[in-house]
């Protein structure tokens, strides 16, 4: 990849997320009319959930279907900026944007944004192929790890991959020597040689130091491509990465969803309901 290249694919494609008392990174993944060539464009950003927690707040809201009360999440807007260069590399300002929480998993620690913008954004990153990756990924390959490290402007770190095989909470995580600090989460991870998205850094390795702990920033921990796949398809989310698939079908599908599984509780909890009185 030549210097224009690493630019459009991976340093514009970064992102910085603001929460209210928090931030991180985050890289956009779609960018694209929502009904063919109307002008109105919808954009979407991957992010950690832990970037984003603190805009979450669950809450207990009354069910009218149900008929009483349930957990709610209740989610405010995020911050997302983005960082405008004058000769490719020199920054010249940067513009922030709306951006509402459209899901988030906090076991796979995934976030997904959509901007309150109609525009274009011209400049999203190129996903590794699903189901690719032990045809291709080999511990010593090349990568580039990008976000905004301690709250800076999205800078670029270069190390290897190191490992596939680490397990947290139940996840896989893969293993990068790029280094990465607080603040990187939630950004991108590329390889160096085509600028693929590979993952989201999402952990530093820590040893405890005496009364503090010191970070070891090239022993990284991201989420892979292959669980990102897997969040985005749980969650129905599916056109971003399937253009046979459109935003709207995914759209009635999550509603569907939705109104199917509020259905099938108020029948388990009509004949939970009902058990119990039987048993008085």
């Amino acid at each position: 990849m030549d210097i224009k290249e690493k630019h459009e694919q991976m340093l514009y494609t970064s992102v910085r997320v603001r929460t209210m008392k928090a931030g991180g990174s985050g890289t956009v993944l779609y960018s694209a009319p929502i009904n063919g060539d109307d002008g109105i464009y919808e954009t979407y950003v991957l992010t950690n959930n832990h970037v984003i927690a603190e805009n979450v707040k669950v809450d207990k809201k009354w069910s009218t279907l149900l008929k009483r009360e349930v957990k709610t999440d209740i989610l405010t807007d995020c911050s997302v900026e983005f960082f405008e260069n004058e000769y490719q590399s020199w920054e010249a300002g940067h513009s922030a944007y709306k951006a509402e929480i459209m899901c988030y998993d906090v076991d796979m620690d995934l976030g997904l944004l959509r901007l309150r913008s109609e525009k274009p954004f011209p400049f999203v990153a190129k996903l590794f192929p699903r189901d690719e990756h032990k045809k291709r990924l080999r511990v010593f390959m090349k990568l580039y790890a990008v976000g905004s490290g301690l709250g800076h402007p999205p800078l670029q770190t270069k190390g290897e991959l190191a490992g596939f095989c680490d397990v947290i909470d139940n996840y896989p995580y893969w293993l990068s020597t790029a280094p990465t600090i607080f603040g990187n989460s939630g950004g991108s991870v590329f390889l160096a040689e085509t600028g693929e998205f590979i993952g989201v850094p999402s952990r530093v390795s820590v040893v405890m130091m005496g009364m503090g702990g010191s970070a070891i920033t090239h022993m990284s921990y991201f989420i892979p491509i292959t669980s990102v796949y897997d969040f985005l398809e749980d969650q129905v989310f599916n056109f971003i990465f399937d253009p046979d698939i459109s935003s709207k079908a995914c759209a009635d599908s999550r509603k569907l969803k939705r109104n199917r599984d509020e259905k099938n509780m108020a029948i388990d909890m009509s004949r939970q309901s009902k058990k119990e009185d039987d048993e008085e």
